[in-house]
């Protein structure tokens, strides 16, 4: 026999139980010890090693339990305590292994113990959330098919645990709503059901998943996800939001998932856009919107969808009769929905154009086919363009009503029709002649229906128009005239009496944001009657020609309250200021007078100086 070689053991090899270990005692020794392999210098574990070790020796019993391994899982706990004894999950995993092994008496002081070490969160109150409820609507949803995890939920909705806690949850915290279970086919039908109640707010809930687990990493929990959108008449609606709440170690067991539930619902009570939503005053003569209906609602918006993409998928493939009954079943749902009414305009417009296409007088057929005769193609084309410039203008147009301070992008007024200039003396070819340096051209925007929209002058077929005409009274006339400094909105002139010239102009600061003066011009537009000045959307001043003679005689100026602040006037004409008045808090203090000739009829001659005001 071949003799085995002699293991030498190096001269930093750790011996298995280090002097400090030896130390104590038998049991401390085998769990501390035990718990880490020696170090060659003798120094204490790292706070990053402990919780390693903490982690492995929960995850360890957890999964001991799992496998009916009780005595295990307890001494793998109690090696992690004697490591770390103020763990509150640690206490709380060996209450677990305790009463899995009938010892409740010493579970209850490990339970006692963790919720010391960590205060679980309060249980829901039992008391009424204190808004108004007599005319609020609740509405529960069932859970939406199709989803794995609440499939559980779905089959014995509304009868079974979850929807019983979501019930009596709202019995207590909104005692005096009234609670249903309801769904919708049609937002009509939901807005004529929900006016049955006359209620001021609705709040709709439904459960989207809810379940209990136990894992051997994150041990036993509850898990609830609850939707929850909340509208009142005639308000403005907020976007349906999703809440979740989760239950690390829910007692007791059997309540866990209406533990997470009920904390679900306190978490959806409690979000500010619902509580102005329940909150809101009631609105009279307000009727529900098809957006609160939607929103309260959210199969509709599933099932308006799933419409759509089958017409979609059938208007792809040519199917034009099914893709229309598609639309129109979508329709039905919501007739208001913008995606509705486009895909009714589209399988109108190709219904249109396959009877074209046909043999005159005849039915389009059910189904397009691809395949056309030169004289269909040609057809096909004139349609294709026609269509094209239908979609530019359209795009033109809502480029146009979309205007804030700058015109739209030069690819969109390319495609502008262009117009004869008109009388070069009115208002609009006047002042874009004025301000142009060559020659003007116009180009006009146009609705759908054909209606003018706005007029654009611009010079030498530039690219930027120098100014926009616009009719925003609709009788026929132009009576708003907006111009462009390097593609930004600089002036507005409007014709405010429909006399054909304007009577107000308003100048704005760089950018085109802020109003920086008002010009209100008198019935022969080259005079100004008054003129406001402001600074950050502030009034700061005002000028007026109190006499008509074209000339500025009185200027205001005003404190940041916007109170009169001091009065100048020229009160003979000369361009010099003969008496000025002073005043606090909107209040006359003092004049100044140049003369005694000035003097206010409500103030006694006095020598020319300054005269207080009355107290």
């Amino acid at each position: 026999m071949t003799p085995r070689p002699a293991i030498r053991r190096p001269a930093a090899w750790p011996s298995p139980l280090p002097v400090a270990c030896a130390a104590l005692g038998l049991a401390a020794a085998v769990a501390w010890c035990g718990a880490f392999d020696a170090r060659a210098d003798g120094a204490e574990p790292t706070a990053a090693a402990r919780e390693r070790f903490v982690r492995q020796r929960i995850e360890d019993a957890r999964a001991f339990r799992r496998q009916g391994r009780l005595e295990a899982a307890e001494r793998a706990v109690r090696r992690g305590l004697a490591v770390q004894p103020d763990s509150a999950e640690l206490h709380r995993a060996l209450a677990r292994v305790l009463e899995a092994t009938g010892r409740s008496d010493e579970a209850e002081a490990q339970w006692s113990r963790a919720d010391a070490l960590d205060p679980p969160p309060p249980p829901p109150p039992e008391t009424p959330l204190g808004v108004p409820a007599s005319d609020l609507l609740v509405v529960l949803l069932a859970p939406e098919p199709g989803r794995a995890q609440a499939a559980r939920s779905a089959r014995d909705w509304p009868e079974g645990g979850v929807a019983a806690e979501l019930e009596r949850r709202l019995r207590v915290r909104l005692p005096d709503a009234t609670v249903v279970h309801a769904s919708a086919d049609s937002v009509a039908a939901a807005r004529s059901w929900i006016a049955g109640f006359a209620p001021r707010a609705a709040l709709s809930l439904r459960v989207d998943r809810s379940y209990c687990g136990d894992t051997q990493k994150d041990g036993p929990f509850a898990l609830a996800w609850l939707r929850v959108a909340a509208a009142a008449a005639g308000n403005p609606v907020g976007e349906p939001r999703q809440v979740r709440e989760v239950v690390a170690y829910p007692r007791p067991w059997s309540r866990c998932e209406s533990l997470a539930v009920a904390g679900a619902l306190e978490r959806a009570l409690a979000l500010p856009d619902v509580r102005t939503a329940i909150s809101a005053a009631p609105e009279p003569g307000t009727t529900w919107s098809a957006a609160a209906v939607r929103a309260l609602f959210p199969e509709l918006g599933r099932r308006l969808a799933a419409e759509l993409e089958a017409g979609r998928l059938r208007l792809s493939h040519g199917e034009l009769a099914g893709a229309e009954a598609d639309f129109r079943r979508a329709a039905r749902i919501d007739p208001e929905d913008p995606e509705v009414r486009v895909y009714l305009a589209e399988i109108d417009a190709t219904l249109a154009m396959a009877k074209a296409l046909d043999a005159p007088g005849g039915e389009p057929a059910a189904r397009l086919d691809p395949r056309l005769s030169a004289a269909a193609h040609g057809a096909l084309e004139a349609r294709l363009d026609e269509e094209r410039r239908r979609r530019e203008d359209l795009l033109a147009a809502l480029a146009v009503l979309d205007e804030d301070v700058e015109p739209p992008p030069p690819s969109v007024l390319a495609a502008l029709r262009p117009v004869d200039l008109g009388d070069p003396q009115a208002f609009g070819p006047a002042q874009a002649g004025a301000r142009a340096d060559g020659i003007v051209e116009a180009r006009a925007a146009y609705a759908p229906d054909g209606a003018l929209l706005a007029r654009y002058y611009f010079v030498n077929a530039a690219e930027s128009p120098v100014l926009r005409e616009d009719d925003s009274s609709g009788d026929g006339r132009p009576d708003r005239w907006t111009a462009y400094e390097r593609r930004t909105r600089s002036e507005i002139w409007e014709d405010r009496r429909a006399a054909g010239r304007p009577n107000v102009h308003l100048v704005f600061a760089p950018g085109g944001e802020a109003v920086v003066r008002i010009e209100y011009l008198a019935s022969e537009a080259e005079r100004v009657e008054r003129v406001s000045h402001y600074d950050a959307g502030t009034l700061v001043s005002e000028e007026y020609d109190t006499d008509g003679d074209g000339v500025l005689d009185r200027f205001d100026r005003f404190d940041a309250e916007g109170r009169l602040e001091v009065r100048a006037e020229d009160l003979d004409g000369d361009g010099r200021i003969d008496l000025r008045s002073v005043y606090r808090d909107g209040k006359l203090v003092r004049r100044e007078v140049a003369s005694p000739d000035f003097m206010p009829d409500d103030t006694s001659p006095a020598p020319a100086g300054t005269v207080p005001a009355d107290g």
